[in-house]
């Protein structure tokens, strides 16, 4: 009891001692913030990582102990460093004060709430193109299930650990290891990934903008093994470089050749290959879980074969920008637009482009797939702030779960795409001509990153239906 009583002594002390030191006076804000234009920052305090190391939360921060910065430009440096550290998914709640010391020389106060970093988690997902696709069967041999542990601040470096395996419709196994941060200067990052994968049913062609599925009763109709090594460079907050070697071999057995012979190439039931890409990419959204501002921006560049494992050459540019305005409060504009381009028309099934797969897709298409070598896809969407952010204390939950903050947004879109496809899939209708598609939807935001809409669209074809998913839409 007494042991008890001296540590609830000393908290308390240890709180108003940091209060004292570094409590903001809001009248010395109103007078003595204005009795000079300039602010130099003598330190810097971070409050609330237990976990995550502070070089981690400075290195997102527009400015640095011993800067001088001119009173709105500090106002402006303080929203975006917030918006940093929050876009490290690592916090479900940053705030950032200025405690004055005089006129001209103040601290910064960092306060963060962190999230939750161990998920060991079962694995219960389906194994369909989107959830809608698999309404239209609910064939519950489609199911993976098993389990996937991540951890997301790993050594509280931001640094990610993930293990997966995985079984049902899919089996699966997976290491994956992200080290942001090779070095001092916290420029230079590293990722890993090795995975095996096999499954006795796969989509080895399409017919009528829908896949064609072929099970093998006896063995697995497809194997596959990979590994990849990328390499980050984050010069910039905004700017990163990633360049990735990657090893792939896959296998079909002699039925998908039969049903497929370009399944993989050419009469070929292996293919081996290494894989290079570079890619740049510029992210200077408010938000990567659901932005309303700023923007955002990659072009990737991938060359699959380099002459030695196999004959495979094959080159892909996938470009990317996305634009979010604010129009007024609480009306907001977003837009995207996407092209990948493929030179080659001797492109394998396995590494087709398309349309219809996981998220990257027209809505209103969501019972179709287009496959194709080349294709374009625009999106534009105009949001309404229907409920605006709230935040909710839940009682007696740890403090990284118990803060609950939520959004609703209510949106009109409209979606365009062009497939260029010179191999001829089978029937393929829907490809080398526009298609487009539009609606209206409600977004659900919330934290740990969760999105979820209900959208109800129409597309060209007069053809309508409500549709769910589980990501921002652009």
């Amino acid at each position: 009891m007494l042991r008890t009583g001296l540590l609830l002594f000393f908290v308390i002390c240890g709180k108003l001692l940091f209060c004292q030191a570094f409590q903001i006076d809001t009248f010395k804000q109103s007078v003595d913030f204005k009795k000079s234009a300039i602010k130099i920052i003598s330190q810097i305090h971070i409050v609330g990582n237990k976990t995550t190391k502070g070089k981690i939360i400075l290195r997102e921060l527009t400015f640095k102990a011993g800067d001088s910065l001119l009173n709105n430009t500090l106002a402006a440096a303080l929203t975006q460093s917030k918006k940093n550290i929050l876009n490290t998914s690592l916090f479900n709640f940053a705030k950032l004060d200025v405690a004055l010391i005089d006129s001209v020389h103040a601290n910064i106060i960092i306060q963060l709430t962190e999230r939750w970093y161990i998920f060991p988690l079962p694995i219960f997902e389906l194994d369909d193109n989107n959830l809608n696709t698999w309404l239209e069967t609910t064939d519950l041999s489609r199911i993976n299930y098993g389990m996937h542990l991540t951890h997301y601040n790993f050594r509280g470096r931001k640094e990610k650990l993930i293990l997966t395996a995985k079984y049902g419709f899919t089996e699966r196994y997976r290491l994956r290891y992200e080290v942001p941060y090779l070095t001092k200067s916290q420029k230079l990052g590293m990722r890993l990934n090795i995975s095996y994968n096999r499954r006795d049913e796969i989509a080895y062609n399409s017919l009528n903008n829908e896949r064609l599925q072929f099970k093998d009763e006896k063995q697995d109709a497809y194997r596959n093994l990979s590994s990849s090594l990328t390499f980050t460079y984050r010069n910039k907050i905004f700017n990163t470089h990633s360049v990735s070697f990657n090893y792939s071999n896959h296998r079909v057995t002699d039925s998908i050749l039969i049903l497929n012979n370009n399944y993989l190439t050419k009469n070929d039931k292996q293919l081996e290959y290494i894989q290079f890409s570079y890619e740049f990419k510029s992210d200077k959204r408010d938000s990567r879980n659901y932005p309303l501002e700023g923007s955002f921006w990659k072009a990737r560049l991938t060359q699959y074969g380099l002459g030695i494992l196999s004959n495979l050459s094959l080159f892909n540019l996938d470009l990317e920008a996305k634009k979010y305005i604010e129009l007024r409060p609480r009306l907001y504009l977003a837009g995207g637009i996407r092209a990948i381009l493929t030179p080659n028309s001797n492109q394998p099934y396995l590494l087709r482009n398309g349309l219809g797969y996981s998220s990257f897709g027209i809505r209103s298409y969501e019972y179709y797939v287009i496959d194709g070598q080349s294709m374009g896809l625009s999106r534009a969407q105009v949001r309404f702030q229907l409920i605006q952010p709230k935040s909710i204390d839940l009682q007696g939950i740890s403090q990284r779960f118990g803060k609950f903050h939520y959004a609703f947004y209510l949106g009109l879109f409209s979606d365009f795409a062009y497939v260029d496809d010179r191999i001829g899939y089978n029937q393929n209708r829907l490809a080398n001509e526009i298609q487009f598609g539009h609606g209206i939807g409600l977004d659900f935001v919330s934290y740990y990153d969760i999105v979820m809409r209900a959208e109800y669209s129409f597309n060209k074809f007069g053809e309508s239906g409500l549709f769910l998913h589980f990501v921002a839409p652009i």
